[in-house]
């Protein structure tokens, strides 16, 4: 099942061209794939992101009567966040995009899903202030493989 989930998301970045923008309150999501319901949490326009402190991204959410699955965060989806300080990521989400967080100055603490299982390199590029990398017990050294060897310290289990 979960390398069914995995191809289910690289063909959700294939058909990201044909993504449909959606606002759901400080938050803004590409939907990737209408048949099998799967969005991606993206970038909000930046005078709308400068101000941003916290980000508890959802599992799920309706559009126009369908329930769709936040399953990744897309290439530079936070970046320039310059007053984010934590994120809390659901455990739908497996990816997280280039540079996902790149530039989030202000970066203090994030919480990754047991079900992680991308992380682009650069997807905390230039975050001087994080601190801790949240994850779930028995989970932490197969996530600080996944990251920067950079940043492997900072993983913390939650619990």
């Amino acid at each position: 099942m979960k390398k069914f989930g995995f191809i289910l998301l690289l063909c959700a970045f294939a058909v990201a061209t044909q993504a449909t923008d959606v606002r759901k309150g400080n938050l803004a999501f590409n939907i990737v794939s209408k048949r099998y319901h799967i969005a991606e949490a993206t970038y909000l326009p930046q005078e709308e992101s400068v101000n941003l402190q916290k980000a508890v991204i959802p599992s799920h959410f309706w559009y126009k009567a369908r329930r769709y699955k936040v399953s990744v965060i897309g290439n530079g989806a936070f970046g320039g966040c310059w007053k984010l300080r934590y994120v809390q990521i659901p455990a739908t989400v497996t990816a997280l995009g280039k540079g996902a967080f790149a530039w989030c100055i202000n970066l203090e603490e994030i919480e990754l899903p047991e079900g992680i299982c991308v992380i682009a390199e650069d997807a905390f590029s230039s975050c001087p202030n994080l601190k801790a990398v949240y994850v779930p017990q028995g989970h932490k050294q197969r996530i600080q493989d996944l990251l920067p060897k950079e940043l492997r310290y900072l993983v913390k289990e939650k619990g």
